[in-house]
């Protein structure tokens, strides 16, 4: 073999091993290049999620209006046709009192404060007095009547719960009233219990009334503003 030939041999070697090194490089920058796509498909991805939060919370902010805006006319026409309502409650501390209030101020109706003929006592005490009263199954008398109570189509009914149930002098009200065709909705007040069952103990006492979703509020809660908590609620009811 020559050296013109060997030249050439080693030519063409070189000319080969620079094809494939070529390749090989470009195949690198496509991997590369897809990965960077990857990369900006996925970017893409999470921009587009995060759009259609926006777009969910803006739906759901543009639901509170629309509810805010419905609830403000439920809440005058309630108020024409207020002689039908009535809010009765019991307070002994004033929590279940404020509750009362504010559904008044929504919703307008007239109210009846039970009052006990007997007041209560103050203090401990009061747990004594009260935890004995309902052992004895007792049914403390009730201040004055609720002047025709005949005429009411919807009645809300509020206390605080004492002793895991409804004060006794609640149960004097349900025996002193007949409530048969009357939609009755219970709210509350309590350090923990919820309603602690008391709506249904409502459905029982008044087999022929309609009963309706109550709402129970912690006591300590009700240091604080719960107005929005309580007109929700009442637009939920339909006020």
């Amino acid at each position: 073999m020559n050296k013109k030939t060997i030249i050439g041999i080693i030519i063409a070697v070189i000319i080969i091993i620079a094809d494939v090194v070529g390749y090989a490089m470009l195949s690198g920058n496509n991997e590369s290049e897809n990965t960077m796509q990857g990369g900006t498909n996925t970017e893409n991805s999470t921009q587009v999620a995060d759009s259609n939060t926006m777009e969910s919370e803006n739906l759901v902010n543009e639901t509170t209006d629309e509810a805010t805006n419905n609830t403000n006319t439920t809440e005058n026409t309630t108020t024409d046709n207020q002689e039908n309502v009535l809010i009765i409650y019991f307070s002994e501390t004033g929590n279940t009192e404020k509750f009362a209030n504010i559904i008044h101020d929504q919703i307008g109706g007239d109210m009846f404060k039970i009052e006990p003929v007997t007041p209560y006592p103050e203090g401990d005490e009061l747990f004594d007095y009260t935890r004995e009263e309902r052992d004895e199954n007792r049914r403390p008398e009730i201040q004055g009547t609720i002047e025709n109570f005949e005429q009411y189509d919807t009645v809300f009914i509020g206390y605080p719960i004492w002793w895991y149930q409804m004060p006794m002098i609640m149960y004097t009200l349900f025996d002193n009233y007949d409530f048969s065709g009357k939609t009755i909705i219970p709210f509350n007040t309590h350090e923990g219990s919820g309603e602690g069952g008391t709506y249904e103990d409502i459905a029982e006492l008044e087999p022929n009334a309609t009963i309706l979703a109550g709402l129970p509020i912690r006591g300590g809660n009700m240091q604080q503003d719960q107005t929005e908590n309580i007109r929700t609620w009442l637009s939920e009811l339909g006020f």
